[in-house]
């Protein structure tokens, strides 16, 4: 069986204190329901935060800025092994305008995600960023 590599970039969005969550369409072949953060894999010959942006702007409609990358994750969504880099970013503008992929999105204060069902690697996302935010304050 043939197996490929994927790269994943996700974005952690501040917007007003708060940060965006997506539901996965429950007609989705891989974690229906679940809530996640926004991004996707890169394609071929393209940049990893070139993709983020893109991959946000189509998912959910708005522009970000892209900072440092915060957390590194595996999983495997067959046939591909993907490695995921989390960034954390920042709301720059546009309206909230989901694509077929998502039912639904919230902003959340990141100590509430234990109330939504979270798709793959998503909590150790959020509690790095967490972790992130207070190192920011020290």
């Amino acid at each position: 069986m043939n197996k490929f590599l994927g790269v994943a970039g996700k974005a952690v969005i501040r917007m007003n204190g708060k940060i965006i969550l997506l539901q996965r369409s429950r007609n989705s072949d891989f974690d229906p329901g679940l809530w996640e953060l926004p991004g996707g894999k890169i394609d071929y010959g393209e940049n990893l935060v070139e993709a983020l942006k893109r991959e946000v702007e189509e998912e959910v409609g708005i522009i970000i800025s892209v900072g440092r990358p915060f957390e590194t994750w595996h999983f495997i969504k067959e046939p591909f092994w993907v490695t995921g880099i989390t960034f954390l970013c920042d709301y720059i503008g546009g309206s909230i305008k989901l694509s077929p992929e998502h039912d639904n999105h919230i902003l959340i204060d990141p100590k509430e995600y234990k109330n939504y069902k979270l798709s793959t690697s998503v909590e150790e996302q959020i509690n790095s960023y967490k972790e992130l935010i207070r190192s920011l304050k020290d």
